[in-house]
């Protein structure tokens, strides 16, 4: 079978995601994130939000979250394990721009929707994929949350990630691997924005290095198979079979 086979497509609520406003002047917000996190958000607007990280000196990735607007205020939606992480590292440099970081109070809902399918308003794209694309939508509305997420079950956000190639850390991975590794090279970071933490070694790893480690989703037919690699995230056990995203050598993963 392939991925787009055990998509679920429709509505997911995200319980599991916390919300984060940084406030303050829009143009400081924007070169706040730009000097730290890994995706360009000088390209954010309103209906698209991005996937990013935010990385150490040594270009590890120590969480992973996505940026979107809300009635013109820019949002961080981050797993509820990793919110400590990043408000930790965020608010060393947030003074510097007059930016306070605040939790909000908001649910999110994320979407699976076809290409080119229609989205709601204040929905905020956050990647495409070839057969999909994943959105994000902030409401403090519980009667707009309740028909749109009735009948999702609680995993399948997490796998429809790992099916489009969007291998999420966890907290016990923060701090271990490097993009390339993950493979958010692909979807989490920007080469042309120009500095952000942990920028140099990253690009030296993109247009220097020669990648040793990757991360693919493998489909397990026993949780006894899970065990034979370092698995990033979870695994999510669905219709009798195990997803997890695998880190190993490049080369088991290209025959």
């Amino acid at each position: 079978m392939k991925n787009i086979d055990y998509l679920t497509f429709g509505a997911h609520q995200l319980g599991q995601l916390k919300a984060l406003h940084l406030e303050g002047d829009f143009d400081s917000v924007i070169n706040l994130l730009q000097g730290q996190v890994t995706s360009d958000c000088s390209k954010l607007k309103d209906g698209e939000g991005q996937a990013s990280a935010l990385c150490d000196e040594k270009g590890y990735v120590l969480c992973n979250f996505d940026i979107l607007l809300y009635k013109k205020l820019v949002l961080i939606a981050i797993d509820h394990e990793l919110e400590n992480i990043f408000l930790d590292e965020m608010k060393k440099f947030a003074p510097f721009y007059k930016v306070a970081i605040k939790s909000f109070d908001v649910t999110f809902i994320g979407w699976i929707r076809k290409p080119h399918e229609d989205m709601l308003p204040n929905e905020q794209l956050i990647m495409r994929a070839d057969d999909a694309q994943v959105s994000i939508l902030a409401s403090s509305d519980n009667k707009e949350i309740a028909e749109n997420t009735k009948d999702t079950a609680a995993m399948s956000w997490s796998l429809n990630r790992k099916l489009l190639e969007d291998h999420i850390i966890q907290k016990k991975d923060s701090g271990k691997f490097r993009p390339h590794e993950l493979m958010q090279h692909i979807s989490r970071v920007s080469f042309s924005k120009g500095c952000f933490r942990g920028q140099e070694i990253i690009a030296r790893m993109e247009y220097l290095g020669k990648q040793k480690k990757q991360t693919a989703l493998v489909v397990h037919a026993s949780i006894d198979e899970v065990h034979q690699f370092e698995i990033i995230g979870q695994t999510i056990t669905s219709k009798g079979e195990y997803f997890s995203s695998c880190m190993g050598p490049k080369d088991i993963f290209n025959h």
